[in-house]
């Protein structure tokens, strides 16, 4: 591992490498034996490495063991940047050759050892196989996603979600059985940490998990926003009444635009869906219990402030919600809004009546800029 090379210099040289022999005119049998050349010595040292860091005692040389790891599995991954929509790796005849590495790699992540540097590595190769291999890749999934969720910290969890992300934006429906069986173990894992106790002044600790919770909202819109919202209903009614529940927390109880934006557009999908006739059992009473509220007890908090940009962006988003319910319920939702609900936060008649009358006209825009106004003059 003490290479003349520094390690950037090594990755530019296998990607070359890659370059110069994806972009060759050699048929595919010789490109896949050349690929396999470059990529073997790799996979060899991979495993001699991880072999002697199973059985190294002394930390110094386990650091530089892990080091050498993920050197290896670095340089696999940019040898695929070579790829292109008009050189794939299939046209190339090199699949066989990336899943064997895939095969090789996947045992890191369940080393005890330096887990931070041999799960990034891991992980990154894997958004790279996404790109690269589409569905090859995804028989090895649910091995590296059940290692990747063992004894995971905040920071672990948060770089394991987008690659969920990637994988359900990306196949939808062919990962939906996959999805529904990781689901609540990814959940758990996030509630977790998420209600691990911090010492009140650990600023670390703090950004750690708003950071988690928004990578747990956007896991949480990727799935309902690519269509998938079985994965969901799937879990059992107890499962998804948690859930959805944490999701009118993130968009009253905590002060982060970021996370509250995303709440409310998860919120516009689940009604769009569920807000029918047939939806999902005791959902409409749930708008009208907690989702309705939300719309109105996020922005009369104080923290919510209607001169931050920001904050602006997730005022637009609960008027979608607004108006997504209205579309999907009608007159029923007209009449609670101004028999029951708007009279029970004291607001005047005529208010009432002209909030009403803006939510039921048909360009949405109007709404979006009279509810700014509205909670303007609420709250003064």
């Amino acid at each position: 591992c003490h290479a003349l090379l520094s390690s950037d210099d090594q990755m530019f040289i296998f990607e070359t490498a890659g370059i110069l022999i994806v972009n060759s005119e050699f048929p595919a049998e010789s490109k896949e034996v050349l690929m396999r050349n470059l990529l073997s010595p790799l996979m060899e040292k991979f495993k001699l490495f991880l072999d002697k860091l199973i059985m190294e005692e002394n930390e110094e040389k386990t650091a530089t063991l892990a080091d050498c790891i993920s050197h290896a599995v670095s340089f696999a991954s940019r040898t695929s940047k070579a790829f292109s929509n008009k050189q794939t790796v299939k046209q190339c005849g090199c699949s066989e050759v990336y899943l064997k590495c895939l095969e090789t790699f996947l045992p890191a992540l369940s080393c005890p050892l330096h887990k931070e540097v041999l799960r990034s590595g891991v992980r990154t190769f894997l958004h790279r196989m996404i790109i690269c291999l589409e569905e090859e890749v995804l028989p090895f999934i649910p091995v590296a996603s059940e290692h990747m969720l063992k004894d995971c910290e905040a920071k672990d969890l948060q770089e394991f979600i987008p690659l969920i992300n990637q994988i359900t934006a990306k196949f939808k429906a062919q990962v939906s059985p996959f999805l529904q069986q990781m689901f609540m173990p990814l959940i758990q894992a996030i509630f977790q940490v998420l209600t691990r106790p911090a010492e009140d002044n650990d600023q670390s600790a703090a950004l750690e998990k708003q950071m988690l919770r928004r990578s747990y909202f956007a896991f949480l819109q990727t799935v309902v926003g690519s269509g998938m919202c079985e994965v969901l209903s799937n879990q059992g009614s107890e499962n998804v009444e948690q859930v959805v529940f944490t999701v009118i927390q993130g968009a009253v109880e905590f002060p982060d635009p970021i996370a509250q934006k995303t709440c409310f557009i998860i919120l516009s999908k689940l009604v769009e869906l569920w807000g029918v006739k047939d939806g999902l059992v005791g959902f409409i009473d749930f708008i009208y219990k907690r989702i309705v509220p939300a719309c109105f007890l996020a922005p009369m908090k104080p923290t919510f402030d209607l001169s931050d940009a920001q904050t602006v962006l997730v005022l637009s988003e609960c008027a979608v919600t607004l108006k997504t319910i209205q579309l999907k319920r009608g007159p029923e939702f007209i009449q609670y809004l101004q028999q029951e609900y708007l009279p029970s936060l004291q607001i005047a008649p005529d208010m009432i009546q002209e909030f009403c009358q803006v939510l039921q006209q048909t360009d949405s825009k109007v709404f979006k800029n009279y509810l700014k106004v509205f909670f303007q003059r609420a709250k003064t």
